[in-house]
């Protein structure tokens, strides 16, 4: 925007000096998301996967208010800061709460929703940016409007939390038996006494009392090398993404577009906008993909990374030759037209975004959510989120540096990282697709080599492809009989929960009689 940087000084014709504060503006959401991240663990695990993300929605409308009014650098930092720990608490709570209220055999699609929802909101962004750029008169208002906008999501996430379910695993650590028999229903649209919400019940609670009966803490639990696996692959999968160059493009896409030729007041920002829309439309097609056996998850990574690593090449070898033609017709003193180099640069970002909105932008929050055992998914989530949101603190701050002094070596070096990225996920990353959350363990507890175990963890998936197709027949007797056996489980779970909160002693009165 036009405007921006006279009214908060920093336009003084140092393009390192603007570089680093601009990054200093941008990475503020992050390091706030840092700290969202962690706090939030210490709301939704005692009051709920709802209520964490009602706070988040609050702390984000602050943030955003904040940044409207702002009138010098520090105040703008600082509304970034409380927006981004809304933020990063929301990027914590809500892929959790995604996984926990899934079935199973759709889980990998409602996950993507998280990400098809993100980039909807970058392409809005985008096209919001450009049009108070076309139709706004200049002024800061083009710079405030789309900040004041931000408003809108918050508050539309803050309202219909208010309509959404809790999860179904936080019931049943709560004791909440009935009400989570009847959200079951009401999620898969089913009777209370149909197997299936039998089962998906039975299987929850069986994971909730092998958990209370392991009489383990949360710390002493992530020591368990399978658990401690689980983490450093979420982890590292979160630094991945990062480092895949996607928010690079994000925060600076305009800056990318204007180095391969693409200039004008407004052509950048309309050229970012169809950026944005190709993520959405991939996003889209992706949701139908990701639960595919072919492709699931390790196979859409691997895909995806070849696309991008291969691309960020190409676009970097562009982008050379482009920043040649630049230099000599500076020389003579003519501008140089968009070329077909230029042209070809944008395809290989377009390219990039397919390979990323099919592997790394959706399946990281994917495979994060359904990876921890739920007595600790939080807190994993917590620490892996915590250290994502660094990680995208580091990029904001250093990407204008890079594209200010490093040029088209930008792209070289995250081509390079992508590639990295590629071996990781062929040697440690194992597929996950078509296992329940209760059914993880067997993957984390062979070997680190993820092909040294390849037709175990296939053969689990197809006995968990053969379970989903087995559907008992009941008559009525026996139907009758199930629901008294479940019901058995639930009262006999019920008075566990009471006896570990300290509330009753059934279990001690029974042991004693």
């Amino acid at each position: 925007m036009p405007t921006f940087g006279p009214y908060f000084g920093i336009n003084g014709g140092n393009p390192v000096y603007e570089a680093q504060v601009k990054g200093d503006i941008v990475s503020m959401m992050q390091a706030g998301g840092c700290v969202g991240a962690i706090l939030i663990n210490f709301i939704a695990d005692p009051y709920g996967r709802r209520i964490a993300i009602f706070l988040c929605s609050t702390i984000f409308i602050i943030g955003s208010v904040v940044q409207v009014v702002a009138t010098n650098v520090a105040a703008m930092m600082a509304g970034r800061f409380i927006g981004g720990m809304g933020v990063g608490a929301c990027a914590n709570v809500v892929p959790v709460y995604i996984a926990e209220i899934s079935d199973k055999s759709n889980r990998g699609r409602m996950s993507n929703l998280w990400q098809f929802m993100l980039v909807i909101g970058i392409m809005i962004s985008y096209w919001v940016d450009y049009a108070c750029l076309q139709h706004l008169p200049v002024g800061h208002i083009q710079w405030k409007t789309p900040l004041g906008i931000q408003i809108i999501p918050g508050g539309i996430m803050l309202i219909g939390i208010f309509f959404l379910p809790e999860s179904l695993r936080w019931l049943a650590n709560r004791g909440k038996l009935d009400e989570m028999r009847k959200t079951i229903s009401r999620l898969r649209v089913l009777p209370e006494t149909h197997e299936k919400v039998i089962q998906e019940t039975e299987e929850i609670i069986a994971s909730i009392e092998e958990e209370r009966e392991g009489k383990a803490t949360r710390w002493v639990e992530m020591r368990k090398p399978s658990n401690i696996r689980r983490l450093i692959i979420g982890i590292i999968i979160g630094i991945c993404q990062q480092w895949t160059g996607t928010n690079a493009i994000n925060y600076y896409a305009p800056e990318m577009v204007r180095q391969m030729g693409v200039t004008g007041d407004t052509v950048d920002i309309l050229a970012t906008g169809i950026y944005g829309a190709v993520k959405v439309v991939v996003v889209f097609i992706f949701f139908f993909m990701v639960d595919h056996k072919f492709f699931g998850r390790r196979n859409s990574l691997l895909i995806g990374s070849i696309l991008m690593f291969i691309s960020f090449y190409i676009l970097g070898a562009l982008l050379m030759y482009i920043e040649k033609d630049q230099a000599i017709a500076a020389e003579n003193g003519v501008e140089v037209p968009v070329s077909d180099k230029g042209y070809a640069a944008m395809v290989m970002l377009f390219i990039f975004a397919i390979g990323y909105e099919i592997s790394w932008g959706p399946l990281m929050y994917v495979i994060c959510a359904e990876i921890f055992p739920t007595r600790i998914r939080a807190i994993c989530m917590s620490i892996t989120m915590a250290i994502y949101l660094a990680m995208n603190a580091v990029i904001a701050k250093v990407t204008p540096l890079m594209i200010t002094q490093l040029t088209y070596g930008t792209y070289f070096f995250f081509g390079s990282t992508v590639f990295a990225m590629t071996i990781f996920v062929w040697l440690f990353v194992p597929e996950t697709r078509g296992r329940s959350l209760e059914d993880m363990e067997p993957i984390f507890s062979g070997p680190l080599i993820v092909l040294k175990n390849k037709e175990a963890l296939r053969q689990g998936v197809r006995e968990n492809e053969m379970k989903e197709k087995r559907v008992p027949q009941f008559d009525s007797g026996s139907s009758n009989n199930g629901e008294s056996d479940e019901q058995d489980k639930v009262v006999e779970f019920k008075e566990n929960i009471n006896d570990s909160h300290g509330k009753n002693d059934i279990t001690s009165q029974k042991q004693q009689e």
